[in-house]
């Protein structure tokens, strides 16, 4: 039980406590409380590092992204041109192949036409021996 007016006792406990206070204070409290300070302080720049260093990547993807969009619209230009030269190419060369067919067509032609016109001068020419071999056969006749 408190007695007032409180004997030595109390305030030796005062003097005691207030002196483990103070010992503890520098010892403990003061360099706990310096540690957690440093470590909030280490693990804020962390963060903000981390946030930085997500943000660059961030900004990197997006960059990556662009260039290789970009990449790929000049390929599918590329193509597209390489495409339309191979479209012309082919439109030539069957072209060319359409007329070289054409005069090739042509040369045939007249060159059966004159062997037709050769058949028939010659079977001309060959005719009136053939009527007169075919007339004394059906005739019973030699030749």
């Amino acid at each position: 039980m408190l007695k007032i007016p409180p004997d030595y006792t109390f305030v030796v406990q005062i003097v005691i406590f207030v002196a483990l206070w103070l010992l503890l204070k520098r010892f403990w409290f003061d360099p706990t409380l310096r540690l957690m300070a440093e470590r909030r302080k280490r693990s804020e720049g962390a963060v903000a590092e981390a946030r930085a260093i997500q943000a660059d990547a961030e900004r990197l993807r997006a960059e990556h992204a662009a260039a290789l969009d970009q990449a790929r619209a000049e390929a599918q230009r590329e193509m597209q041109a390489v495409l339309h030269e191979a479209e012309v190419e082919h439109r030539r060369l069957m072209d060319a192949a359409r007329d070289e067919t054409q005069q090739m067509l042509e040369e045939t032609r007249a060159g059966i036409a004159t062997d037709v016109s050769r058949a028939r001068e010659a079977l001309r020419e060959s005719s009136h021996e053939i009527a007169r071999v075919v007339a004394a056969k059906v005739l019973g006749r030699t030749a």
